[in-house]
């Protein structure tokens, strides 16, 4: 029994040890506390490996990604040589002892530096990837090389695209491929056409065979609607209008040049007799 009890207590503490040794060797080394925050949003992309990541169809090498966990050693990108005569050509691209993180809106870059040096070109510096994340619905969506940018003196590098939903970084997990989050105008506008389309159905059956409505009386509110058209031209001449309302005019009497009588007649008046 005794023998028991220590054998678990071995185990456990074995266990406790990988654990721990996981932690500490098995994850990104990053300069920053912020960069610590980062590395847990790729978290449950601990235990995936993306293999056979190729330029193009007929590339001679392909890649394996692992993040922020080691293929072997310390390396976190591995080049291997994508011919049967020779499988064992490999480079390490990238190590995750020697990682950058940064996070934007619906996007992660992971970087990983001090992978082998090259041979006769990029100033024989050591080898980089950077492993651009795009939000996706699925944890680990399509994964394509996009360019291996060696032809300069310094700071070539290898650049990899993978959709995966740990980088939704603003809360959804809509994807770049096409499932982006509907915006808040959309929603209105779905809701308000649903409304109309149920104001209109529901006022129909209401009216025909509760009402007994026939024709357009059978459309919900139908006298309203008629008038409404005027009262929009009514109010928008009662705010836009431009002519000035005219004041009535005052009655006035008729003059002798109005009743057509001429001087003569005039002067002829006192001869008339009384």
């Amino acid at each position: 029994m005794l023998y028991k009890l220590q054998e678990m207590e071995f185990t456990l503490l074995f266990l406790c040890i990988l654990r721990f040794m996981h932690g500490v060797l098995g994850e990104c080394t990053v300069d920053s506390d912020k960069e610590k925050q980062y590395r847990t949003l790729l978290e449950p992309l601990h235990g995936k490996t993306v293999k056979d990541v190729k330029l193009t169809e007929n590339d001679e090498w392909k890649y394996t990604i692992k993040f922020c966990e080691p293929i072997e050693g310390m390396v976190g990108v591995m080049q291997n040589g994508n011919w049967d005569n020779n499988t064992d050509d490999t480079h390490a691209i990238g190590k995750i002892d020697s990682a950058h993180i940064k996070v934007g809106t619906n996007w992660i870059m992971l970087t990983y530096k001090n992978g082998e040096t090259y041979g006769s070109h990029c100033g024989k510096e050591p080898r980089q990837a950077h492993i651009m994340l795009l939000c996706s619905s699925k944890l680990i969506g399509s994964k394509a090389i996009i360019e291996e940018n060696n032809e300069k003196e310094q700071d070539c590098s290898y650049l990899f695209e993978i959709e995966s939903s740990v980088a939704c970084t603003n809360g959804s997990s809509s994807g770049s491929s096409g499932d982006r989050p509907l915006s808040f105008g959309s929603i209105f506008c779905i809701i308000l056409l649903t409304v109309i389309v149920a104001y209109i159905f529901f006022g129909f059956v209401y009216n025909r065979f509760i009402l007994g409505a026939k024709g357009l009386e059978q459309f919900p509110n139908v006298a309203f609607w008629r008038d409404l058209g005027n009262l929009e031209a009514d109010g928008c001449d009662f705010i836009f209008r431009s002519k000035l309302i005219q004041e009535p005019r005052s009655y006035k009497g008729l003059g002798d040049d109005q009743l057509g009588l001429d001087e003569d007649e005039e002067r002829d008046d006192h001869l008339l007799p009384m």
